[in-house]
């Protein structure tokens, strides 16, 4: 075998281990989000979190319940949003102003979901 193949084989190799790394990442991610969507929407029912301007949850009022879950979700999005940022050769303020109106639009009748402004408001 000559150096060439050999070289053209490990690049192909650390190309096919990158790409499955990142379906595992990406499964853990979703696997993880939809453990926490039962706390969540919870949490979003009784009014304590809501969608922010910037594509997180936010806190509503001062109760604070499930802080953890609700940074480990704040985190994981981050994540995601970076990624789409990343695949659609834009910066993440982006991503996150997109994720931010959607949320918003997609909020439940009686959820929160914070304007641009800052203030929240009740849909």
């Amino acid at each position: 075998m000559n150096i060439r193949k050999v070289v053209k084989i490990h690049v192909l190799l650390i190309i096919c281990l990158i790409i499955s790394s990142q379906f595992a990442l990406a499964d853990g991610i979703k696997d993880r989000m939809k453990q926490r969507l039962p706390v969540i929407a919870d949490l979003k029912t009784k009014g304590i979190i809501g969608e922010d301007n910037s594509g997180y949850l936010g806190f509503v009022t001062g109760a604070k319940a499930q802080e953890e879950v609700v940074a480990a979700e704040n985190k994981d999005r981050k994540t995601v949003y970076s990624h789409f940022a990343q695949q659609q050769n834009t910066t993440i303020d982006v991503v996150e102003k997109v994720q931010a109106n959607r949320k918003a639009e997609k909020a439940t009748p009686g959820e929160f979901f914070q304007n641009p402004d800052g203030s929240w408001h009740k849909k």
